[in-house]
């Protein structure tokens, strides 16, 4: 790292990058003190003073500093409160110090406290008051993580339906939006679930029992499916299209043109709709891309790199090389693919923050219009976990201080994150399907094993793998399909829009907008419960969050589901909960800390 490197802008990076798991440092204060710098700690009631590594006395010394501590309180033995967050900042100062740091210039203020303009003596009391309403939060969030993020949890929680229902619920959807009753978003998703290896890291929907009979099987059945709507969705327009799996990438040009040809005949996806597709870049040929760009009338093509260090691949079940994602970018451009997206993971095992910034530098040079950075999550379902990797505080820290280290790296590049729609190099790169989602409650026409839809103001809907997803698979292709709904009557869409827009806060007039009323109107004790709790402030125009750590968030967001969907969650999962167990330390390893609002569902 060259000499220049200023150490007061590191440090601020350092500081904001533990405040995920440490929130006391994340109130900080800058002050020169020549030669050296003050780093006052508030929450911790001491003043860290970095000068050159030569001083006589220092609590600790890094590659390029000694760091003495002053403190009001004496270091009293064991694992304190204060003495553990500063021994992490002590491990943290060591480990990530590259040497030769020198202080160019002191940055003005400091760190902001997690939650702005609160009564933090209101906020404490009401934890206390809460606790056990916080604790079932915990697990039911929890649960959640570990079975199905996406609120409600049809998969899991859903009961049956009847396809007439279904084509029931449609009719009343299309209808209003025929009217031009908001919301007037109207998304296609096409789900197929094959994959020649299942990599070790993931968890969607997919089966690595592969054979080309069974394939083509199911290709038929969805080519059958989309005639079975054909009727229905007469006169309605698609606003998006999205092509996921599983490996779409695995279908063969000529199985793709069939594909294309028969979702064309069958929908209206007007020219210029954002259309996505997935693929892998080991079966991404130019051949394929040709006929996505032109057949299928893709827009944006999103690579799955995930990794592109060989020690990782032989970890994970990759085969990616670095010439393959060139290629498939090369060849989207070539046929005129408008936006190019590529994927990539961190805390990968045996993964390192030098190799993770290998992979992100290489795949910047390849100027794609956006990086879509995921963090390892070792849900139980995944085969990663269920090896037990994925554990541990220094694991944690280190996701996480890749997740920050790309974050800047990005915006440093003019990849932007507005609205939580991920960060991109300009605001049409984004996925819009997954936006309309959350922002709009839009409805959605899911196609294929096991993709969920949604027709708003009727269904939230799913096929049914109660069975194991293997097993429903085989059923769905031998023709006996069965559906599992939640009702979205009433105020079920209200509070899905609460659960999804959580994270980032909205807008009242776009809730207004969309549902006729007040938040306080659905979800009024929630609100108040929040308000007290320091995560929630509601403006003259905005609802704004301070909900911390992702974990964190979801363990609020629970608050904010319906009393119906509450009630079934208790009825399916209630015996299983543990008064004695923290289900919040659990969720510290499942999602990553790092996160600035962005929800992962798709690509």
């Amino acid at each position: 790292m060259p000499a220049e490197t200023d150490a007061a802008r590191w440090l601020a990076r350092l500081l904001r990058v533990l405040a995920r798991d440490e929130p006391a440092l994340a109130e900080h204060r800058f002050r020169p003190h020549p030669p050296g710098l003050v780093v006052a700690l508030p929450l911790l009631d001491c003043e860290l003073l970095f000068q050159s590594r030569d001083a006589a006395r220092a609590w600790t010394r890094t590659a390029s500093f000694a760091v003495s501590i002053r403190s009001e309180q004496p270091m009293v033995e064991g694992l304190s409160g204060t003495r553990r967050v500063l021994q992490v900042l002590r491990d943290s100062l060591a480990r990530a110090d590259p040497g030769d740091l020198v202080f160019s210039a002191v940055p003005t203020g400091g760190g902001k406290r997690p939650v702005s303009e609160i009564d933090h003596t209101v906020a404490a009391a009401a934890h206390a008051e809460l606790a056990d309403t916080l604790h079932r939060a915990s697990f039911l969030a929890w649960k959640v993580i570990t079975t199905e993020d996406l609120y409600p949890h049809v998969g899991t929680l859903g009961q049956p339906l009847s396809h007439r229902d279904l084509l029931d619920g449609w009719d009343r959807t299309l209808a209003r939006l025929r009217k031009g009753a908001p919301p007037d978003r109207l998304g296609l998703y096409v789900h197929v679930p094959f994959c020649t290896v299942a990599c070790t890291f993931c968890y969607c929907g997919k089966t690595d029992r592969f054979d080309r009979g069974g394939f083509d099987t199911y290709l038929s059945q969805l080519l059958d499916e989309a005639e079975g709507f054909r009727e229905v969705f007469e006169g309605a327009r698609f606003t998006s299209a999205y092509f996921g799996g599983g490996t779409p990438s695995l279908l063969s040009p000529p199985a793709m043109s069939r594909l294309f040809q028969q979702l064309h005949r069958c929908f209206d996806i007007p020219a210029g709709t954002q259309v996505i597709y997935e693929g892998n870049p080991d079966s991404l040929s130019e051949r394929k891309i040709e006929v996505m760009a032109t057949e299928g009338q893709v827009t944006r093509l999103t690579i799955g790199v995930q990794t592109l260090d060989d020690r990782v691949q032989a970890r994970v079940r990759r085969h990616n090389k670095p010439q393959h994602v060139a290629d498939a970018v090369a060849a989207a451009r070539k046929w005129g693919i408008r936006h190019v997206n590529t994927d990539l993971m961190a805390g990968l095992p045996e993964q390192t923050l030098e190799s993770f910034q290998q992979d992100l530098e290489y795949l910047l040079s390849l100027e794609p219009d956006s990086i879509h950075l995921n963090a390892f999550r070792p849900l139980p379902r995944v085969a990663l976990a269920r090896q037990g990797l994925g554990t541990g505080e220094d694991w944690i820290r280190l996701r996480n201080e890749m997740m920050a280290w790309a974050t800047d790296r990005l915006s440093a590049e003019g990849h932007t994150d507005e609205h939580g729609g991920g960060q991109r190099r300009s605001a049409d790169a984004a996925n819009l399907q997954e936006y309309d989602l959350r922002r709009q409650n839009s409805s959605l026409l899911g196609l294929g094993f096991p993709a969920r839809a949604h027709a708003f103001g009727s269904y939230f809907y799913a096929p049914d793998r109660s069975e194991g997803f293997d097993p429903a698979l085989q059923r769905e292709i031998s023709g006996k399909r069965r559906w599992v709904a939640v009702p979205s009557h009433g105020p079920e869409e209200a509070h899905k829009y609460l659960v999804a827009n959580f994270r980032t806060g909205f807008d009242l007039a776009e809730f207004e907008g969309l549902f006729g009323c007040q938040p306080e109107d659905v979800a009024g004790e929630a609100l108040e419960q929040l308000t007290a709790l320091g995560v929630v402030r509601r403006t003259a125009s905005r609802v704004e969050t301070h909900g911390g750590t992702h974990g964190e968030s979801l363990v609020y967001r629970t608050l904010l589901y319906s009393p119906a969907h509450r009630a079934r969650a208790i009825e399916v999962w209630g015996a299983e909960y543990d008064p004695a167990q923290d289900y919040s330390a659990r969720l510290r390893e499942l999602v990553e800390s790092f996160n600035r609002g962005r929800s992962p569902p798709r690509r």
